[in-house]
């Protein structure tokens, strides 16, 4: 199957919300990037084969030179350019339209109510539920693709089917719902948002059932397959990532992480290689495969754990299993093994909707 060659960008962690979820919480405020080390990353990707890239924050809509970016990913080759936005800014429309006479193709908006006091509440800036309808409506209007991003977490969920029936006015050609975790960076998150998932998988699969008669490309993130049974094909965690055009080169996003030096990015590597098993697919794969497979492989040794029992499920070799914050706040007994014959293969539940995407993307 085709991979992915779509990288996030980032253009620094200024953001003009804060929402109760956000890792960077402690950095909202930072200076953004300046332009030449943006230019340096795009270089980067390019170089490792990159066509497709989603400018990100922060809140990639207050960096000033964001036309003058667009531009030049255009200019270096990029097939096709996105920004991440909470679509504040985006609200002006002679602002949006400097975007796409840039060369804007497709904008990911951070949605997470269906109104008012449930996006409001979790962005903590009166008034964003507003600028984001009146965003997504300008994007609409400008011919612009839509995508969407929710984080699922105990405000909301009990809202994403008014949140879907809302996306739908607007035809996304892709939403994500993205399951609640700290990564380490967000050890706030935990007591007041973070929600166990056999609380939130059922309003999960109703999401899902509204979204695929008209979009294909829908997504969970970071869910074990055992909580989304009858529904495995939505499942997107970092084992299907690579295969998924919509995401990101797992080597490349890691090495352009504001937060990873050289030093951190071969770590990474390593661990994935020598811990994470990756140097059993060494003649296997690609090189270039490989270290993929080595980030993906870091990702689930480092940040994720499996109960006994995981063991003896069909979905081990192709599912992550828990978040670390999740398994000490919750513990693991909800894990329950799914029988029958083991499944490697980890678009199994994937391909058709995958084949969607390459003619749509």
């Amino acid at each position: 199957m085709e991979k992915t060659k779509r990288v996030k960008v980032v253009t620094g962690l200024k953001c003009n919300i804060k929402c109760v979820f956000c890792y960077y919480r402690d950095s909202l405020n930072a200076p953004n990037r300046r332009y030449n080390e943006i230019i340096h990353d795009l270089l980067y990707a390019r170089r490792h084969g990159i066509s497709v890239v989603d400018f990100s924050g922060g809140e990639p809509t207050v960096h000033p030179d964001l036309p003058k970016l667009i531009s030049e990913a255009k200019a270096l080759g990029m097939e096709k350019v996105c920004i991440i936005s909470n679509g504040v800014r985006l609200s002006n429309r002679e602002y949006l339209k400097t975007l796409k006479d840039a060369g804007l193709d497709e904008i990911l908006f951070s949605l997470h109510g269906s109104n008012e006091e449930t996006h409001d509440s979790i962005t903590m800036v009166s008034g964003s539920f507003k600028k984001i309808s009146e965003a997504v409506a300008n994007a609409a209007s400008e011919g612009l693709s839509i995508r969407s991003n929710t984080v699922v977490n105990r405000v909301n969920y009990k809202d994403l089917t008014n949140i879907c029936k809302l996306l739908l006015k607007f035809k996304p050609v892709q939403v994500n719902f993205i399951t609640i975790n700290d990564w380490c960076f967000a050890k706030h998150l935990v007591d007041k948002f973070m929600l166990e998932y056999f609380e939130m998988s059922g309003m999960l699969k109703k999401a899902c059932d509204i979204l695929e008669p008209d979009i294909k490309a829908v997504n969970v993130r970071y869910i074990p397959f055992c909580f989304m049974d009858g529904h495995e094909r939505f499942v997107c965690n970092h084992r299907q990532v690579p295969y998924d055009l919509y995401e990101w080169v797992p080597r490349v996003r890691t090495r352009l992480e504001v937060q990873n030096n050289l030093l951190r990015y071969v770590g990474i590597l390593g661990y994935g290689f020598l811990i994470g098993g990756a140097f059993k697919k060494l003649f296997k794969m690609s090189l270039p495969d490989v270290l993929d497979e080595s980030i993906v492989e870091a990702l689930r040794h480092w940040f994720y754990k499996k109960s006994a029992g995981c063991k003896k499920c069909r979905f081990d070799k192709i599912c992550d299993g828990v978040e670390n914050t999740y398994a000490e706040k919750f513990g693991m007994q909800e894990l329950v093994p799914m029988l029958g014959a083991p499944i490697n293969d980890p678009i199994f539940f994937r391909k058709h909707r995958l084949n969607y995407q390459r003619c749509n993307n």
